[in-house]
């Protein structure tokens, strides 16, 4: 009767210091806040993890999504009178102190789960004096949490071996799985755990964590709380000795979401785990295909919603040659031609041109810029649906010029995404591809094409409300310009239209081969490739098509078909074309203009490097020639290349690196020079 009245006196002191303390010094929750954190794909699948700050792995575990059986199962074990003592068992202290006065030493502890959660949050050595800091410590916090919340902080913090800490970081590392759902066996190894977390972890010492969750399993059957086939089929189940490691699937996209938005604990994205782990096969056998040193990306988006459900930032994150760190669905790069669907677009919405519409392909001057078609041949007067097709520049820069290239930019610039090249202002170049824009932002402007002309924000996040759309284009000029691009001519062995998928894609080849894109629509998703060298170096024998468009095919073939059908025709025959856009009326073309243009070496650019051999083996190099008059003559350190001299683009292949000279003459006699080194790669 003494040790009780003497026990009840002293937690009354204690009590009453726990109120004093509890505004001048609360306890410190810097442990409990300091989280791992989970992106988790749309079935909530894991696609990384992160370690806390001080190196543990330790996730928020909350009272309701923890299995109920194993709150009984700790709670019989660790504290019975839980829910009714105030954070101090003045019954446990009692028969603590009995036992010890008795024995001489410690039989039984006196700490509930308050008194733990006191601990965990503020380790200190195991002392006297630790204790009564405990105890008031337990006292606030039971002032300050409520009875769930205190055994949440336990679930969170509590030790379960090495650097894993919480029930939730327990259960995905030892049996891989989330504590919603735990067996008998699996929820009395979890109560076992954190008395000697060291000594009986599973992946250490199994027989000695069988030993301990035995223990709790004998104990809860004397406590009546499981029956004896309870017993003996938790121990009959399967314990592996082993530690799970976390998936690695979307690094980039992880690391993105993380820096964006650091206060968040748990990130579920719209991310299709089968789709995203197909898609990073794709790429990555296919770069490693193109080169040593190449590196690409590839995102896919749902056209509706704007989800992304894929986002392959990377061929290989590990790939320090290929610096695969590095997210290439941000970077900015030159798009190529990929800009040119938007040009044409906003050129029917504006009543500018119509797909019917001719057009002069021919050579212009627009002050000092002077554009030409990627061959270098001009085609007369074209239709405007076969120019948009066949990716001609002249007439692109032409419509570009009508639009204004400033007022094309603003509509179609809604974020810093979009940069000029050009520090003076936009002009006619960035028809061509004489801007820089992330892959990202090129295929959220693709998205709306498929929309009606609406331009919505891409989502990466699944509870995240997207913002209203801007109207780049009205829906018929989307109409349009899909069906033109669903009759390009798709890469050797594959269909832009096919009875189970309709595809409408549109590549782009930057200046000097240093980026080559694909962005390709279908009636439910939109999905672009970037490939390139992360240095915006030349590439040798890439374009968009060829290198690019095949990834973008066979990233379409791992998606289900939802195509609906529909017109697959060049034009909309219902809408007539204007008699004032039956033709296009253009500037006053020169001959003499067009004859004196400025004649030169295109590709290979004068002093540039460029990497040898090609793939491990020999490949050719495309000489491009840009304006002068035909014949051409071209010569190679002194030698001549055997090609059509009607050409303005030819192949020669070199035999070993060095440096080399490239002379080329026209017809009249002009002389256009480019020196370059071919550099080993060894």
């Amino acid at each position: 009767m003494k040790a009780l009245l003497v026990t009840l006196s002293t937690l009354s002191l204690l009590f009453a210091a726990a109120l004093g303390l509890h505004v001048l010094l609360p306890p410190d929750l810097e442990r409990y806040e300091d989280t791992s954190k989970l992106v988790l794909a749309d079935d909530d699948s894991i696609l990384r993890a992160f370690i806390s700050r001080d190196g543990m792995w330790r996730f928020p575990a909350s009272y309701d999504e923890v299995d109920e059986k194993y709150i009984e199962f700790l709670l019989a074990y660790e504290d019975k009178r839980y829910w009714s003592h105030f954070g101090v068992d003045p019954f446990a202290l009692i028969r603590a102190a009995g036992q010890l006065i008795g024995s001489g030493a410690v039989v039984s502890g006196a700490s509930t789960i308050t008194m733990q959660v006191a601990r965990l949050l503020e380790p200190r050595p195991r002392t006297v004096t630790s204790k009564i800091i405990e105890i008031i410590r337990a006292t606030q916090i039971e002032l300050m949490f409520s009875k769930k919340e205190i055994l949440s902080i336990y679930l969170t913090l509590a030790p379960f071996g090495g650097n894993i800490e919480g029930v939730k970081a327990a259960t995905l590392l030892y049996f891989n799985k989330l504590p919603g759902q735990l067996s008998v066996s699996e929820a009395a190894l979890l109560v076992a755990l954190p008395q000697s977390p060291a000594r009986t972890r599973p992946d250490r010492n199994i027989q000695k964590a069988k030993a301990a969750r035995d223990k709790v399993l004998h104990r809860l059957l004397g406590e009546k709380i499981i029956s004896e086939q309870d017993v003996v089929e938790a121990k009959q189940a399967e314990m592996k000795g082993n530690r799970y490691s976390f998936p690695f699937i979307s690094p980039h996209l992880a690391r993105r979401l993380v820096y964006e938005f650091p206060k968040r604990d748990i990130y579920h994205t719209h991310i299709r785990k089968e789709v995203q782990l197909s898609a990073r096969q794709i790429l990555k056998t296919s770069i490693e295909n193109e080169g040593k040193k190449l590196n690409g990306a590839a995102i896919i988006v749902e056209n509706k919603t704007g989800a992304v459900i894929s986002y392959v930032a990377s061929s290989n994150f590990f790939d320090r040659k290929r610096e695969g760190q590095v997210d290439y669905i941000r970077a900015i790069r030159s798009p190529g031609s990929a800009l040119k669907p938007f040009i044409y677009a906003m050129a029917f919405s504006d009543n500018i041109a119509h797909p019917e519409s001719i057009i002069s392909d021919e050579m212009r001057r627009y002050g000092a810029y002077r554009p030409s078609n990627f061959d270098g041949v001009n085609y007369g007067e074209v239709a405007a649906d076969y120019a948009l097709r066949a990716s001609l520049n002249t007439p692109a820069v032409l419509l570009l010029d009508k639009i204004g290239p400033r007022r094309f930019l603003s509509r179609l610039r809604t974020s810093n995404y979009i940069r000029d090249m050009d520090d003076t202002g936009p002009g006619l170049s960035i028809a061509l591809g004489g801007l820089g824009i992330s892959l990202e932002q090129l295929v959220a402007r693709y998205t709306a094409l498929a929309n009606g002309g609406i331009l919505k924000e891409l989502s990466l996040l699944n509870y995240r409300r997207s913002r209203p759309g801007i109207q780049l284009f009205d829906n018929w000029s989307s109409h349009a310009v899909l069906n033109i691009l669903r009759q390009t001519e798709a890469p050797e062995g594959r269909y832009s239209y096919r009875s189970n998928r309709r595809v409408a894609f549109k590549t782009g080849t930057s200046s000097g081969y240093r980026d080559v894109l694909a962005v390709g629509i279908d009636d439910t998703y939109t999905i672009g490739v970037w490939i390139g060298h992360p240095k915006a170096e030349p590439m040798i024998a890439k374009t968009g098509i060829k290198t690019a468009a095949p990834v973008l095919f066979r990233l379409f073939d791992v998606l289900p078909d939802m195509n609906k059908g529909g017109d697959v025709s060049g034009t909309d025959s219902h809408k007539q074309v204007p008699k004032n856009l039956r033709r296009i009326y253009t500037r006053h073309v020169d001959s003499k203009l067009a004859d004196a243009a400025s004649f030169k070496i295109g590709f290979p650019v004068d002093g540039s490097k460029i990497p040898f051999p090609f793939n491990g083996t020999e490949e050719s190099i495309f000489i491009r020639l840009v304006d002068g008059s035909r014949p051409f003559n071209v010569f190679v350190n002194g030698e001549v290349v055997e090609a059509d001299s009607l050409s303005r683009t030819m192949s020669w292949v070199p035999a070993n690196p060095g440096f080399y000279s490239i002379v080329a003459i026209d017809k009249n006699g002009r002389v256009s020079q480019s020196k370059f080194e071919l550099a080993s790669r060894h």
